[in-house]
């Protein structure tokens, strides 16, 4: 059975109302799936010479737009709750709430917009992947949110089990079909071919409830070109990332990066926690919480 093991929150961050309908209703979809509660973040980034205390006066529209997100799941059965933090940046602001709270997985939007030489995603994308003590949920978005076919690659590493965790949350609230692919390149060994095969099959056997599941073996030459190629038949692809380089100049490596620019549908990258101190540290906390809330 392909689930999430997390009950903590999803913590999402709310900036532009423009993408706050669709980061919300993915939001909303993995809650509903999972049976999570929602935490949504507006950071105000307070600037050096005035104390977090004065953060108050720069507070202009983005309250709206956080009461906006909120009502966005008012008529939904998902407990939410809602809150500005001042920060001196937008990426500590998320990094300081993801570590006080109960946050199993923050969700991120993104608007694919062309790679700086110093920046992958976004200076506070980057910040959160590489320093979040929790999963992280990249998408891109696309404007048609009607999901009905997720294409989800395997390729093995520690990322896949958390993509296909979430593709099976996606399928079963919207009655989707998902399609996994491997792609082999031919000049790979039998065994690697092998191995790919072996975690194809997991994935294929884990999934539960979804309705419709195709597979397909595809050889290549370009595993992003393949992927990029079929993202012109789905509505979304769900992808883990890859492995970072020696100095982390990647964080979430070049494919899902390649795919996340160029796919013609919406995708979701993510990056599971492998900090294991830190997902220790969040199982006592919750355990804590519920004693506390047992005694009262």
């Amino acid at each position: 059975m392909v689930t999430s093991t997390s009950q903590g929150s999803i913590l999402v961050p709310i900036a532009n109302p423009e993408t706050a309908d669709q980061l919300v209703s993915t939001a909303v979809d993995l809650a509903t799936d999972t049976g999570r509660p929602l935490d949504l973040l507006t950071v105000i980034r307070v600037p050096e010479q005035l104390p977090l205390s004065e953060g108050e006066r720069l507070v202009s529209n983005e309250r709206e737009t956080l009461n906006y997100a909120t009502k966005l799941v008012s008529d939904q059965a998902v407990e939410v709750t809602s809150r500005i933090r001042f920060a001196r940046s937008i990426a500590s602001g998320i990094l300081s709430v993801a570590n006080e709270r109960d946050i199993d997985t923050i969700l991120m939007g993104w608007r694919g917009r062309p790679r700086r030489r110093d920046i992958i995603l976004g200076s506070h994308l980057d910040h959160v992947l590489r320093e979040a003590p929790c999963d992280v949920l990249v998408k891109r978005m696309d404007d048609n949110e009607d999901i009905q076919r997720i294409l989800l690659p395997v390729a093995g590493g520690p990322n896949t089990e958390l993509a296909a965790s979430m593709a099976g949350s996606l399928a079963r609230v919207h009655d989707a079909e998902i399609h996994v692919i491997i792609v082999n390149i031919p000049t790979e060994s039998e065994t690697v071919r092998n191995e790919r095969e072996t975690t194809l099959e997991n994935v294929i056997a884990g999934f539960t409830g979804v309705p419709v599941i195709t597979q397909e073996t595809v050889e290549s030459d370009s595993v992003s070109e393949t992927i990029i190629e079929q993202s012109k038949t789905v509505d979304l692809v769900v992808l883990g990332a890859t492995s970072e380089d020696l100095f982390r100049r990647s964080v979430i490596g070049s494919l899902p990066e390649q795919v996340g620019r160029q796919s013609e549908s919406s995708v979701l990258m993510v990056k599971a926690n492998q900090n294991l101190p830190s997902r220790l540290a969040r199982l006592a906390s919750r355990i804590r919480r519920k004693a506390s809330l047992a005694r009262r």
